[in-house]
């Protein structure tokens, strides 16, 4: 059975934004730079992004409440420099290492959301608070040091394969198949959604919404402590600044895949918008372009897909 072409309209106006302007942006790549549209670009790509997509991961459930997590790129640093110290010098076992890194990324999340929910301070702000307590401990750890010295099997975690395809990879689907299932399967996706909708609502039906509020930063941190998993075991030392700047790419690529307003956003919208600024940032390497230039570029395209998502969903609701 055809479809009508008011139907195939209805379609397409469905689709996103920012799929349409991520497909014309393969499409330019593709034509100028060659070595864009090959397997093993695609590889290393979804590689190299699989940080990104972890920490997006928890930034998005943090964003539907309608908070904003800019701690998660000092949180996953400060993880990564304790899971190396348990392993250069405490000489811990390795699984002991990976769960304290889950446990310093816990914390983060709890401390936050004990400012957010019971000091009453703005998610921006207490974020913020956060990112500078786990950036200054983080460089006071080793005197600002790097911290090398791991074991040569941590790095399976950040270069290894399983079944053909990197560990990262694997670890960035099972962090999006634990947000989506969170987010559209369990009962605490609801409340995460009704927290951004109408809190007060969901505090109207007897429901605890400052301790679901508090679990939503603790599970971001949680994933920015798997993040530094990763990563820790991709460079096979822990960096003291490693995750500057990461949580302003996590937010951007959220809002790029439709988290515009709290109650909104889903995990494949997320995947998305982490798709988008991949693909742009390696476009851009693969054809050579310099990193200050770069820099200049990938700003204002940032800014301009954002605002055209915004105004056309906007326009669409409307």
């Amino acid at each position: 059975m055809q479809m009508s072409p008011g139907s195939r309209k209805t379609l397409l106006r469905q689709v996103p934004t920012v799929v349409w302007v991520l497909l014309g942006m393969i499409l330019f790549f593709a034509r100028f730079a060659p070595a864009f549209f090959t397997l093993k670009n695609a590889v290393n790509l979804l590689t190299q992004g699989s940080i990104l997509m972890i920490l997006c991961m928890g930034v998005i459930v943090v964003k539907i409440t309608g908070g904003i997590e800019l701690s998660v790129g000092a949180v996953m640093t400060l993880a990564g420099m304790v899971m190396a110290w348990a392993l250069a010098y405490a000489k811990l076992p390795i699984p002991v290492a990976l769960l304290l890194s889950l446990i310093v990324g816990g914390l983060c999340g709890l401390l936050n959301g004990f400012f957010v929910t019971k000091m009453d301070i703005p998610s921006f702000i207490a974020t913020l608070g956060t990112q500078g307590i786990a950036a200054g401990i983080s460089l006071g750890m080793n005197n600002g040091n790097v911290i090398w010295g791991l074991p040569a099997s941590i790095g399976y975690l950040g270069n290894g394969t399983f079944l053909h395809l990197p560990v990262p990879m694997w670890l960035s689907v099972l962090a999006f198949l634990c947000s989506f299932t969170l987010l559209n399967f369990t009962p605490f996706g609801v409340y995460v959604y009704a927290l951004g909708g109408n809190e007060q609502a969901l505090v109207l039906t007897g429901k605890p919404a400052w301790w679901y509020k508090t679990l939503v930063y603790v599970y971001a941190g949680l994933m920015a402590g798997l993040a530094a998993i990763v990563i820790t075991g991709r460079n096979m030392c822990a960096q003291p600044t490693v995750g500057l700047g990461m949580e302003f790419e996590a937010f951007s690529a959220v809002v790029l895949g439709g988290s515009f307003a709290a109650g909104r956003g889903t995990a494949i919208g997320t995947v998305i918008g982490v798709l988008f600024i991949l693909i742009l940032r390696n476009g851009l390497n693969v054809m050579g372009i310099p990193t200050y230039i770069q820099l200049a570029i990938i700003g204002p395209v940032l800014i301009g897909a954002i605002v055209l998502s915004v105004l056309v969903e906007g326009g669409a609701q409307k």
